[in-house]
């Protein structure tokens, strides 16, 4: 029969019963009162029988760990929550606290696990496994994803399950015992002031905006996109947008051809909030989205896409729009201007808030972007 016993150096009550092979057991019991700790020793010994016997299933073993945390009177009861229940409550807290992009990006993860875990995801969280998390992997390799977009779906897993693991739900992380693919970095291409002009040529409408835009700001695709007459100060010459993915604010000098395009455009007598309306609410990826319509002028320009072969199943083109924002901080270094000045300009430095600048610190930047090259002449 079990029994307790006190233990040198610790306030605690031991447990002491026979294992499931048979072998003298002694546990803590993390009681200081003996009947109390004697009622969670006889429940250990119980499990232990049950383990033996090879009875002990999950349900029971739970309930065996609840009665003993009633019958110890710790006040707390043991915690039961799905796999499903936790993410869920993950992301409602990431949608408060992260950029827009960035809790889209999330949850779009989040239901692509769950979606592979199938009738699991309602299981308790304590049984998901690292089986399940290399199940989502495998399945995102075999729909030809490039292995970074793999990494980032496991790590965004990961860092569900270790907040989890952080709040007392799990003890271990299964995520990471899970290997991650190899990478081979396909390099960035970039386009010349020469390409860029061809590219603003063969565009119409939009098109031509979008692309002067994001080649004169460094702005990504969709913040393109969503740029807003209010954003602009024609008279002061620079433009103030809110960068999806970080949530940044960025003050953007604006350069001589970029501005003389939004004047003339300003001139018309039609009133719009944003820059490109047409553009404003239309999908960035997919066979349909705009980074695809981009891929379309430039073969109507007769330009090369540099497309490789990529460490997963698909082609990957090394110059696509955001081939764009490559180009202009290339441009800004092949045009000497400095790293830390570079950085304010395409948000790269994450720790800054780009609330505004001081009239000397825009000054500075308008000067920087004044050395990009016009593609007008």
């Amino acid at each position: 029969m079990a029994s307790v016993h006190r233990r040198p150096r610790s306030p605690y009550f031991f447990a002491a019963f026979r294992g499931p092979d048979g072998r003298l057991v002694l546990r803590s019991t993390k009681q200081t009162d003996k009947p109390k700790a004697l009622a969670v020793a006889l429940e250990l010994e119980r499990a232990a029988k049950l383990a033996k016997r090879g009875e002990l299933v999950e349900a029971q073993a739970r309930d065996i760990l609840a009665d003993i945390m009633k019958r110890a009177d710790t006040g707390e009861t043991l915690r039961s929550v799905s796999v499903a229940d936790h993410f869920t409550a993950w992301m409602t807290s990431k949608e408060a606290r992260k950029a827009v992009k960035t809790a889209e990006r999330y949850q779009t993860v989040v239901d692509r696990f769950l979606a592979s875990l199938g009738p699991r995801a309602q299981k308790p969280l304590t049984a998901l496994t690292a089986r399940d998390v290399d199940r989502f992997l495998d399945g995102r390799v075999k729909e030809g994803l490039a292995p970074r977009t793999v990494i980032l779906d496991v790590k965004i897993v990961r860092t569900a399950l270790n907040a989890a693991r952080r709040a007392g739900l799990i003890t271990t992380n299964p995520a990471e015992a899970v290997e991650l693919p190899d990478v081979e970095g396909v390099e960035r291409g970039t386009f010349t002031p020469a390409e860029v002009k061809i590219i603003t040529d063969t565009a119409t409408g939009e098109w031509r905006t979008l692309i002067l835009a994001a080649y004169y700001t460094g702005a990504r695709l969709s913040d393109c996109c969503r740029m807003a007459w209010s954003d602009v100060d024609l008279v002061g010459g620079s433009l103030t947008y809110t960068q999806g993915k970080t949530g940044h604010k960025l003050t953007i000098p604006l350069h001589p051809d970029l501005l003389a395009h939004l004047e003339c455009l300003a001139g018309t007598d039609t009133a719009e909030t944003f820059i490109m309306p047409g553009m404003a609410d239309l999908k960035t990826g997919g066979r349909h989205g705009l980074s695809e319509g981009f891929k379309r002028i430039m073969r109507k320009a007769g330009l090369d896409l540099q497309t490789v072969q990529g460490s997963g199943k698909r082609m990957i083109s090394k110059r696509t729009f955001h081939a764009l924002r490559h180009s202009f901080t290339s441009a800004l270094a092949n045009a000497g201007v400095a790293p830390e000045l570079r950085m304010k300009l395409t948000g790269h430095k994450s720790e800054a808030v780009h609330a505004g600048y001081t009239h000397h610190e825009l000054d500075t930047l308008r000067a920087a972007v004044g050395k990009l090259p016009g593609l007008s002449k």
